[in-house]
């Protein structure tokens, strides 16, 4: 089997010659060049067609969300961000490249040699990641499609503790999908929601900044003791679990990992299967695995409503797959129509319950 062929972006002398090493070390893979700005990553990704870009974002020349967005309509290719210290500048470009139709993110390391467990997820993600089919992006705006909603005096109503809540959980592709769906539905959406992404340490507040700018809802990094309030989405903090509460307030801990993940999607769907067990709609998005699967199926025998996205949307059909295979999904949207999705279904438990 031939080799994964890599092409490297990067400014850094010093993280170029990292990224060589550690890529060339794999027998599975080999680097066909590296280049130091965003121009010339577009000029090779025409002229050598790589399995695989890791890309820098903060570049000379032309940037690497630039360069994303000239490969993505040019001739498209998948592509890993690796971008500085996420409490440093370049993680809102990073973000953005996502959606410019850029794979995954990743932080580079705080320290050298390289620690072990980021290396092995570094390997594990370009062989994920080079396997993957990728579509020509036409350059632009992220599309926004507002549907609207026209709920009942009844639902308006409705105490916080009586309103249906959406627990959502993704991984790999599942930032440019919540960026979507949160981008097309109404400023009026009358549930809170609750966000299980994984994603590395340090990004999550990142995460929720940039899903916030590209949404009418007030989308913010969730805090244990806050309350699960209509109209607002709450992330999971990385590397903490969070849970409804009773009350609808928000439990944020550390408790250990649950199938490899912290924050887990099944924790956090097993918590609204018992705190809102016929008032919950749980979605499954793009990633690879099964975590999400379990939560699914307790809202799932709890009354609940259960989606995934489709496989054509998705990145990675892990997650979706595992939850179909087990029998516990009511209905498979993709993302043009995803927001329409959950709005009417919540229109339909706030209907039943009032």
């Amino acid at each position: 089997m031939q080799p994964l062929r890599i092409l490297i972006a990067e400014d850094s002398a010093l993280f170029e010659a990292v990224l060589r090493e550690v890529v060339s070390e794999e027998p599975d893979m080999t680097v066909l060049d590296a280049v130091g700005d965003g121009e010339q990553a577009v000029e090779k990704c025409i002229e050598l067609e790589p399995d695989l870009v890791l890309m820098d974002i903060q570049m000379p020349r032309m940037d690497g969300l630039m360069a994303t967005e000239h490969i993505m309509a040019q001739s498209p290719t998948p592509i890993l961000v690796i971008t500085s210290d996420p409490y440093r500048g370049g993680v809102d470009m990073s973000f953005k490249a996502l959606s410019a139709g850029a794979l995954d993110l990743m932080a580079k390391p705080t320290s050298l040699p390289w620690p072990d467990r980021e290396r092995q997820e570094f390997l594990r993600k370009i062989r994920l990641l080079s396997q993957i089919p990728v579509i020509r992006h036409v350059r632009g705006s992220m599309r926004r499609r507002h549907v609207s909603f026209h709920g009942s005096r009844a639902t308006d109503a409705l105490g916080v503790e009586d309103v249906a809540v959406v627990g959502i959980v993704a991984s790999t592709g599942g930032p440019k999908a919540l960026a979507r769906l949160l981008g097309d539905l109404p400023p009026g959406f009358p549930s809170p929601i609750l966000v299980v992404q994984h994603i590395m340490r340090g990004f999550s507040q990142h995460l929720a900044s940039w899903l916030d700018a590209n949404s009418d809802l007030e989308v913010l990094e969730a805090a244990h003791g806050l309350r699960a309030e209509p109209g607002r989405v709450y992330v999971a903090p990385a590397d903490h679990h969070l849970e409804l509460g009773s009350g609808r307030w928000l439990e944020v801990h550390d408790a250990p990992p649950v199938g490899g993940h912290r924050p887990s999607g099944d924790v956090l769907l097993e918590s609204l299967a018992r705190r809102a067990p016929d008032r919950s709609l749980a979605l499954v998005l793009s990633g690879m695995g099964s975590d999400g699967t379990m939560g699914l199926a307790a809202i799932h025998r709890a009354g609940g409503v259960t989606l995934v996205q489709d496989r054509e949307s998705s990145v990675v059909y892990g997650m979706p797959q595992s939850a179909i295979d087990l029998g516990v999904v009511q209905n498979v949207v993709d993302l043009d129509g995803m927001a329409h999705e959950v709005v009417s279904q919540i229109r339909r438990i706030h209907q039943r319950i009032t």
